[in-house]
């Protein structure tokens, strides 16, 4: 009897962890959409109580590994997706679009600056803010891990990379200082009145002030007119088969209306269908 109740007890356990992991969504990838991401999974968890959404800010690229080797149900990417990294075997979906804002102290007199300007400071030809404008002091550059979209998006469009042997690498200067998320990234900027550097528009909050880039501030309005260039999507990923039942009502609420207002009211722009 004692061994016939403990196999139950086991067997018992056993399927109560299944029953809960299966009822796990684990959603991967990018620190910048994950932001928006947090927000969508605690309104979701709402209205389904038993489904825990599991959203990990790691960067875009570790997203695709983990949606590859089935850590994840879902990748989040806030970069274009290019068909060396995932096949016709997976759905890439976007679900918002966002500007990389350049970001320094609140103290910092600097409003504006040019993408020559952003050029020579990523490229350390320029090493003081009088350079630029400011005060005579050294600036302190900040930019993102090699695996960040944030990274990828921004090096893009300011063009701070070089081919080598048919591969695209980045050309910025290897004394720029480099962290691993947004909110490293913010965090630095706050409190050291000489940093620059760049995340997310939607991550923008009165610790640090947004610079405008070539006379255009990053706003909304902005963004949603092209007027603001340095704007790239906020995308989903994932398989087309085997998703379970929890991942594909989850992927379905990140399409609808609901979603999508959500993501409006939070500083960025949805997705339209």
């Amino acid at each position: 009897m004692l061994t016939k109740a403990t196999t139950l007890c086991v067997l018992c356990t056993t399927l109560a962890f299944s029953a809960q992991a299966n009822d796990t969504v684990t959603v991967a990838g990018s620190t910048s959409v994950s932001h928006i991401m947090d927000i969508l999974a605690e309104h979701y968890s709402v209205k389904h109580p038993d489904t825990k959404i599991n959203v990990q800010g790691i960067s875009s690229s570790a997203g695709i590994v983990a949606l590859k080797t089935g850590t994840a149900e879902i990748g989040m990417s806030s970069r274009f997706i290019n068909s060396t990294e995932l096949d016709n075997n997976y759905t890439i979906t976007p679900i918002a679009h966002d500007g990389i804002a350049l970001v320094v102290n609140p103290n910092n007199p600097v409003n504006n600056i040019t993408r020559l300007q952003v050029d020579n400071i990523y490229h350390g030809v320029t090493k003081n803010w009088q350079q630029v404008g400011g005060n005579n002091n050294p600036i302190a550059v900040v930019s993102r891990e090699n695996a960040s979209g944030s990274r990828f998006s921004f090096e893009h469009f300011m063009k701070l990379t070089k081919d080598i042997a048919g591969f695209t690498v980045s050309d910025i200067n290897p004394e720029v200082l480099i962290v691993s998320t947004n909110g490293m990234v913010k965090s630095l900027i706050a409190r050291n009145q000489q940093a620059i550097g760049y995340l997310s528009f939607g991550s923008v909050d009165s610790s640090i002030k947004p610079l405008s880039y070539n006379g255009v501030s990053p706003s909304i309005k902005n963004i949603q007119s092209g007027e603001y260039k340095m704007a790239r999507p906020f995308l989903i990923m994932y398989k087309k088969q085997g998703l379970s039942a929890n991942a594909k009502q989850f992927i379905q609420f990140l399409n609808s209306d609901n979603a999508k207002k959500i993501i409006n009211d939070n500083g960025y722009i949805a997705e339209q269908s």
